[in-house]
């Protein structure tokens, strides 16, 4: 009966490692406006304790970090530039994008970042910032 227990002990413990994995999402493009020009970051996006924290792919450095508290609007669109209903500054450049692609722009209190999610995970990603800020994704459809 021990060695079962300490069996479940385990298969619970790397269950619990296994969903604290699920919250890296590794393929997503942050976009920057950099002077003139629009700038694709290769990022992951992290759901911490506190925060949504916006990584550089490759060096795993730190770019942007969004305290659940401080978010004030997450927006999600399926189109070929992102679309949303709050007032976010974001390059003209976003225009030539050719091809539907999935976006999600979140508004911070002093910052934003707008992502081009993968096809693959986009539903988890935006499960998961729901439940970690308590508040809806608002999904912004595309003027035609």
């Amino acid at each position: 009966m021990a060695r079962l227990l300490s069996i479940l002990a385990v298969v619970w413990f790397f269950a619990g490692q296994t969903l604290s994995a699920q919250e890296v999402f590794p393929n997503a493009k942050l976009n920057l406006q950099v002077g003139e020009k629009k700038k694709e970051v290769d990022a992951s996006l992290k759901y911490t304790e506190s925060a949504l924290v916006i990584t550089d792919k490759k060096t795993d450095v730190t770019i942007k970090t969004f305290p659940y508290p401080t978010i004030k609007t997450m927006e999600y669109s399926y189109s070929k530039s992102p679309r949303w209903k709050t007032a976010i500054f974001v390059s003209p450049l976003f225009l030539f994008t050719s091809g539907k692609k999935h976006w999600l722009a979140v508004q911070g209190a002093d910052d934003y970042a707008v992502m081009q999610l993968d096809k693959t995970n986009f539903k988890l990603i935006l499960a998961a910032l729901e439940t970690k800020t308590g508040k809806k994704v608002e999904t912004v459809a595309d003027s035609k």
